[in-house]
């Protein structure tokens, strides 16, 4: 055995290689056109010299001179191919080979070739256009990059690219939309070189030139966004707000329109070096005293806020109230310190030549506007950042924040009093106590121009350039530490309810472990009570976890426990038995659903009243598909991003945000005790997905309810019958005798008689019902389960007082749509009223 164990290795490797062929074959064959693209421009970069010699390729570039002062006509397409440096080509074949060969599989090799040229050539032709025209209004030169031949293989895939995002799903297609763009506008707006503006102008004509080849296609994907998706997007603008004047720095200050913002992240003034010929030479030692404070220190000092929101942006995503606060408060700061600065004279702008005032509209639009417009969007969005961090953690936080200030502020201080000799005068103590203060912030902000005193050398300088960055160092890290402490539900609470659930549940006893529950217990602990709190009444979610002969008890004491609070209970989506008991103890109760239930036991699909689900079960098999068990965390990356991206197609479908309560989202998916059931295709590509949420009878598994049903808008038809069937085969051999297919949420018979039913709630349900059946066609769901001859369940809705229905009314919409606005839910009400004439 030890002689043959080493060889299993090595005869790996050899199958690992052959493997690669045919792998680099499909790509070839899938993605010609982008190979060719990296290619083409890896051996023009070679014979043209530019990857090792910049300037000797500028003779193949485009331009208003190049062009067509000097006839070179050819250069429109040269331009194209030729990177200007090593840096370009590399990166040029990188986006070749990932990001247009995603176009090219969306559009196709030959659509994406002819887009190629066509956005490329009118990306060009366009741009050269704006470029002359705006070097000839004396107002626009300084912003306009000067007469600088383009080289630029990015232009034309930056135009196909955006010609194929109308293609894409509705994820995606918001995705390279909403990245492509702010990623083009950001080196045009900030950078300001040609090459950015050409290349915008290419993704610009690419977008017309894609809805025009896409026109008839379904086009919904801006009107809404899951709150996940949401984030995403914020968090990117933000990351751009903060890497805007860093592109402008890198570029060597930018010569975009909106590279002014440079001024407030530059450590000092020049102007005084400028004049050191002609004035004192005093002032030119303080320049001097200036020029030694410049350094690494200084400079990360400089660009502190951009860090801050860049660290916000990644909380951001995540939905971290910690980051949305960060965000909001350096982006208002970064919007009204300038200001402050520009008016007391500590930050000058120099105006232009012409005297038309046009360099402070440009940097008040960048320095103020923008801060200030995405502070407020933030503002508008902060229920989609609700994710908090434990009290002990943000109180540690604000604890090593305060004292990291105190300990870098008493070192700075004493640093600065006994190297006093470093400065090039006498200090006073309280100058040297702003000095030390002006430290911790930008020196934009803080510098008063000529009249402060620095220190020249030895550790006096050594502390004034690094302790200010060491503390904001320390609060980064603090920050990104506080991400880290998510507060969750207690976890004794949640363990002793699943503890309750694994003794014994019915179908919709599972949703109360979901977010936004919270749990009553009784005293003993052997009886739960899972229920939402919105506003003053407390919504009871699903039927109470009681053993035998205590549900009476059970539903007494939370009435009890809610009165005691000032809470007005309710019971919602409750079952036939414990409805029974509320009406003894004098409770009232209006239907509010239909549960449909599959008895699993002696299930074959046999007969021609099962033709609906065995067709496509059968259709489904034959063509390929397989139905694969799965659940969240055992998905690979590829299976996560395409549910994800399905789940953003169904939510971009409807006018509303996603509802909760009791339908669950892509959130309710992680939990390790749901079951995913996936269909997918011949092609590895996932066509639909459902989840199962488990219930336990004796702490075994007897039943599983469907919760997440989602599914490709442009896939076959027949996935969710074969996933559903599916499942109840396989279920059944495990040994499951329920499976439930949930519930209709505000669906009840209109014909059905309900004693003590109230006619204002139930009005105000199917009124809720018929709002809401537009956007999320709870009537057709309700009859496509009917495919299944299930067994149907009617749910209530329990309350004690009829004056309380108004409050009940209510809570019920908010709990299914925390996040609708009230223009939201006039539109749907207008929708609903219009398809009812």
């Amino acid at each position: 055995m030890s002689e043959t164990a080493p060889a299993e290795p090595g005869a790996q490797t050899p199958s690992r290689l052959r493997a690669v062929g045919p792998y680099l074959r499909g790509y070839l064959a899938r993605n010609p056109v982008a190979v060719v693209v990296a290619v083409v421009v890896l051996a023009a970069a070679a014979a043209t010299g530019s990857l090792w010699n910049e300037a000797g390729a500028l003779s193949w570039g485009a331009g208003p001179l190049a062009t067509f002062a000097s006839g070179r006509w050819w250069t429109l397409f040269t331009a194209l191919v030729v990177p200007d440096s090593a840096v370009d080509a590399v990166a040029s074949a990188l986006l070749a080979l990932t990001v247009l060969a995603y176009g090219e599989r969306l559009l196709g090799s030959r659509r994406t070739a002819l887009l190629l040229a066509a956005t490329g050539l009118a990306g060009l032709l366009v741009g050269i256009g704006l470029h002359a025209a705006a070097w000839t209004v004396t107002d626009l030169r300084p912003v306009v990059a000067a007469e600088v031949p383009v080289l630029d293989p990015t232009t034309p895939i930056a135009g196909a690219v955006m010609a194929a995002s109308a293609f894409a799903t509705t994820l995606w297609r918001r995705r390279l939309r909403l990245v492509g763009f702010a990623l083009l506008a950001l080196f045009a707006l900030y950078a300001g070189d040609a090459d950015s503006w050409y290349r915008l102008t290419a993704a610009a004509i690419g977008l017309g030139l894609g809805a025009v080849l896409a026109r008839g296609r379904e086009r919904r994907s801006w009107h809404r966004s899951s709150t996940r998706e949401s984030r995403t997007l914020l968090a990117l603008l933000v990351a751009v707000v903060g890497s805007g004047p860093i592109v402008a720095l890198v570029s060597g200050g930018g010569r975009g329109p909106l590279s002014l913002v440079v001024d407030a992240y530059t450590q000092y003034d020049d102007e005084v070096l400028a004049q050191c010929g002609t004035v004192a030479a005093s002032v030119c030692d303080e320049q001097v005293a200036l020029l030694m404070t410049r350094g690494a220190g200084p400079a990360l000092l400089a660009i502190t806020p951009l860090v801050l929101l860049l660290v916000a942006a990644w909380g951001l995503r995540q939905g971290r109230r910690a980051a949305w606060v960060v965000a909001v408060f350096v982006l208002v700061a970064s919007g009204v310190l300038p200001l402050v600065s520009l008016a007391d004279g500590r930050l000058r702008i120099d105006p232009w030549v012409d005297g038309s005032g046009a360099e402070y509209v440009l940097w008040a639009i960048a320095s103020v506007v923008i801060p200030l417009v995405l502070a407020a969007a933030l503002v508008v969005a902060r229920a989609r950042f609700s994710v908090r961090a434990t009290p002990k953690a943000a109180k540690t936080v604000a604890v090593a924040i305060a004292l990291a200030f105190l300990v870098c502020a008493t070192t700075l201080f004493v640093v600065e009093a006994i190297g006093k000799r470093a400065f090039d005068r006498d200090v006073s103590f309280l100058e040297l106590l702003s000095v030390t203060l002006r430290r911790f912030l930008p020196p934009a902000f803080t510098h008063p121009g000529g009249s402060t005193a620095f220190p020249h050398s030895g550790p006096a300088l050594f502390a004034y350039q690094w302790i200010g960055v060491l503390f904001w160092i320390i609060v980064v890290a603090s920050i990104l530490w506080l991400f880290r402490r998510v507060q969750r539900p207690d976890a004794t609470d949640e363990g002793r309810y699943r503890e309750l659930l694994r003794r014994g549940s019915d179908t919709l006893g599972f949703l109360g472990t979901w977010a936004g529950n919270r749990h009553w217990y009784s005293e003993d602990g052997e009886c739960a009570v899972a229920y939402r709190l919105s506003g003053d009444v407390a919504l009871a979610v699903a039927d109470p976890l009681a053993p035998a002969g205590r549900r009476l008890e059970a539903l007494r004491g939370f009435t009890d426990f809610c009165v005691e609070h000032g809470w007005i209970p309710a019971f919602y989506s409750v079952h036939a038995d414990t409805l029974r008991d509320l009406v003894e103890l004098g409770w009232r109760h209006v239907p509010v659903g239909v549960e449909t239930v599959m008895d699993l036991p002696g299930l074959t699909f046999a007969g021609k009243t099962w033709q609906k689900v065995r067709q496509p079960l059968t259709r489904a098999e034959r063509e390929g598909y397989t139905a694969v068990w799965s659940r969240w965390h055992e998905l690979t990356v590829s299976q996560a991003s395409q549910v994800v991206a399905i789940d953003e197609e169904w939510v971009a479908d409807r006018a509303l945000p996603e509802m909760g309560f009791t339908l669950g989202s892509l959130d309710e998916l992680r939990d390790r005790d749901v079951r995913l059931l996936l269909a997918v295709g011949p092609d590895e590509r996932i066509e639909a997905v459902t989840s199962w949420m488990p219930s336990w009878t004796d702490g075994e598994i007897t039943g599983w309810t469907l919760d997440f049903m989602r599914r490709r808008t442009d896939g076959p038809n027949g996935m969710m019958e074969f996933l559903i069937a599916k499942a109840a085969l396989q279920l059944q051999e495990e040994g499951a005798t329920v499976l439930s297919l949930s519930g209709a949420p505000l669906a009840d018979d209109p014909d059905e008689a309900v004693e003590g039913d109230p006619a204002p709630l139930r009005a105000l349900l199917r009124w809720l019902a018929e709002v809401l059946e537009p956007a999320y066609g709870f009537a057709s769901l309700f009859r496509f389960k009917g495919k299944f001859r299930p067994r149907y369940r009617s749910l209530a809705l329990a309350y004690r007082d009829p004056l309380q229905l108004p409050g009940i009314g209510a809570a019920v919409g908010r709990a299914y749509l925390p996040d609708a606005s009230r223009r939201e839910m006039v539109a749907l009400a207008r929708t609903a009223w219009e398809g009812r004439r």
